[in-house]
């Protein structure tokens, strides 16, 4: 289909502050929308508050969810909207039949073949001609659609967004909307489970599991998106996520806190989605100008993060992970018990595992010579307690299993 594009994995060369943007907003939408998604008691409600979860973020105006009916013309059903342009809804109709105009919008295509897609421009999509003017009434640009599984021979519906701005969606946030998506099936079989069984207690509990393997997901799925750029730092922040976990149940702490701070490990450099990947593959010593501009990698992270509403203070770590306790890291110089404990426990998991492999600008020192830096360090700039733990880690070979897995 001409400007209705298709899903499909694609390498990231380079993310551009738009990006960002638009990496933000997604990520916003889906923590928004998975807490209401774990409050919800009924079917109603579920979609109601996901809609204008989704719809309070960013350049969104509408987010709706149809329902794929089985009658003669496959009508697609509102079950709920939200959002400033949600007349909109009311002006259209829509079906998921190839045979009429009416389906071959987004709503259409991705119930008819199971796949999301994204509208880039509806003044200039062909896709889109059926909405064209009603839509441009409405101030919406662009659109990404992703369907609601049922296990059946077609999804069960679709989730629609719309945008105010062109071009609103990038290919990795269709990660985001596509877990949210499969979320909303969940919560809706969930639901009728649960008044089907009386058993409420049991099956929210599900719904906050799924949601926390899709939070992980997602997570995850934003570290590689970073670490394309740089295949010299693959697989660094998910190994400082392993060595990170490892000591903190070494230490004993609850699973919780060890989830909540693997989740920081796994996105501590996502800042440096705004360094030029020129500056972060050079293969000789950075000038004193290119080392200012990667230590600024540590802020852009917390701006990137400060605004989503994780269960824990994840942007918080993320920011600490490069300070000291004698106060001279960066970027705030914290001392002592102003370092949280998670970024304490970064600051040493990223020192092994930075030191221990190769960089652009020179080969991997080896875990010996990591273990000896922050042995050095320790009660100084590191946490003692901390590289007490790392050392016991090291004694029983979990260290080199966890690196020697690159």
């Amino acid at each position: 289909m001409s400007n209705l594009k298709e899903i499909a994995s694609s390498p990231v060369q380079s993310i551009p502050t738009f990006d960002l943007q638009r990496q933000e907003w997604a990520l916003s939408a889906f923590a928004e929308a998975a807490a209401a998604l774990a409050r919800a008691e009924s079917t109603n409600l579920l979609i109601q508050e996901v809609c204008s979860a989704i719809a309070a973020q960013g350049p969104y105006v509408l987010a709706w969810v149809g329902k794929a009916e089985d009658d003669e013309n496959k009508t697609v059903r509102f079950l709920g909207a939200a959002g400033e342009a949600i007349a909109y809804t009311n002006e259209i109709q829509v079906s998921w039949s190839d045979k009429q105009a009416s389906g071959l919008g987004p709503a259409g295509f991705v119930i008819r073949t199971g796949k999301s897609c994204i509208i880039e421009d509806t003044q200039t999509d062909d896709n889109f001609l059926a909405w064209r003017k009603l839509s441009e009434n409405f101030g919406i640009r662009s659109a990404l659609g992703a369907p609601i599984p049922d296990g059946g021979d077609h999804p069960f519906g679709v989730l629609l967004v719309y945008s105010k701005i062109p071009s609103a969606f990038a290919l990795t946030d269709v990660i985001l909307f596509e877990s949210l998506a499969k979320e909303i099936g969940f919560g809706l079989r969930a639901i009728e489970r649960q008044h089907q069984l009386d058993d409420q207690i049991h099956e929210k509990e599900l719904i906050q599991e799924r949601l926390a393997t899709s939070l992980r997901a997602t997570i995850e799925a934003m570290s590689r998106t970073m670490e394309w750029r740089d295949p010299y730092t693959a697989g660094h922040q998910k190994r400082v996520a392993e060595i990170s976990m490892a000591i903190a149940r070494k230490l004993q702490w609850p699973e919780e806190r060890v989830e909540a701070l693997y989740m920081a490990a796994m996105v501590h450099d996502i800042g440096k989605m705004s360094v030029p990947s020129e500056i972060l593959t050079k293969p000789s010593r950075l000038t004193n100008i290119e080392m200012q501009l990667v230590q600024g990698h540590v802020d852009s992270g917390y701006q990137i993060l400060k605004d989503i509403p994780f269960p824990w203070p994840i942007a918080d770590m993320v920011r600490q992970h490069h300070e000291r306790l004698d106060g001279s890291g960066y970027p705030q110089g914290l001392k002592g018990d102003q370092i949280c404990p998670e970024g304490r426990i970064l600051a040493v998991a990223d020192t092994i595992e930075a030191m221990s492999s190769h960089r652009p600008y020179r080969p991997g020192l080896g875990l010996d010579a990591a273990m000896k830096e922050i042995r050095a360090e320790a009660g100084s700039k590191l946490d003692a307690s901390i590289v007490d733990a790392a050392f016991a880690l090291e004694g029983e070979q979990v260290l080199q299993k966890i690196l020697e897995a690159k």
